[in-house]
């Protein structure tokens, strides 16, 4: 019985693993089928989708600028999410801790389609613009709460005793934030960088209304592609992306042991 359990258990996880990563096996098996339509019969294996994608230079351009617009929403969302999380875990009650922490989250709440919409009201209202900062912004304020949560995670276990063993030893605040604070939170900081790299490099949304011809990011190209036509290239990109992602992931996992997932 105890075996029959255990198979059991095991057979579930393999359903529901399946299940969870069913439609992107399918999307990376679509990748190399040589077939000109998207959906189609499977007709083969071949690369020549990937190599297009080298043909195609405003899918490289696009790339480009998603991955510095991701970066930069990164680490200004790592900043901001930083120094929130330091002062919520310091200062205040834990009632008030946990209201404050609840407004910072308030962006996960609202649909990224009103986000995007309400900061082009907000960048229309105020002269500024949109533009390529205005887009860094938007990013930022949406992946701000991810990094703010896995900050405040990292805090929880933190011992703030060896921040006053540093400042007894003749240490500053910068120095001992530099020396003691970051490098033990060093974990939580490289795995709310990724996250959140990840979620701002393949969000269309928040790009759907704040983006120009200049600014075009990946995901708003691989739309406007596919509302013309649709082939497996669209699927090559995609495995590209989820590929990079992993090895992130894994890289991370092994060389820094940061975790993004359990």
């Amino acid at each position: 019985m105890r075996f029959l359990g255990k198979a059991a258990g095991g057979l579930y996880l393999l359903l529901l693993y399946l299940f969870v990563a069913g439609p992107l096996l399918f999307v990376i098996a679509t990748s190399f089928n040589p077939a000109t339509s998207f959906p189609a019969p499977f007709e083969g294996l071949t690369l020549s989708w990937y190599a297009a994608i080298l043909r195609r230079p405003e899918f490289l351009s696009a790339a480009g600028t998603s991955a510095v617009v991701a970066a930069l929403a990164a680490a200004l969302a790592v900043v901001v999410a930083f120094l929130a999380a330091y002062a919520l875990s310091r200062n205040g009650s834990s009632s008030a801790r946990g209201a404050m922490a609840t407004l910072l989250a308030s962006p996960l709440l609202v649909p990224q389609v009103v986000i995007s919409l309400a900061i082009l009201q907000l960048a229309s209202a105020w002269g500024v613009g949109t533009g390529f900062w205005g887009l860094v912004a938007a990013h930022a304020v949406y992946v701000m709460p991810f990094a703010l949560r896995l900050l405040l995670t990292g805090l929880a276990r933190f011992d703030f005793a060896v921040e006053e063993a540093s400042r007894s030893l003749g240490g500053g605040w910068l120095s001992t934030w530099r020396e003691v604070t970051l490098p033990l939170l060093r974990p939580s900081i490289v795995a709310g960088f990724t996250f959140c790299f990840i979620l701002s490099f393949v969000n269309l949304p928040l790009s759907l209304f704040l983006t120009s011809p200049d600014t075009a990011t990946l995901p708003i190209v691989m739309f406007a592609y596919i509302e013309s036509r649709i082939d497996p290239m669209i699927a090559a990109v995609a495995s590209v992306i989820v590929l990079a992602a992993g090895t992130a992931t894994i890289l991370l996992d092994r060389f820094l042991h940061v975790r993004l997932v359990d």
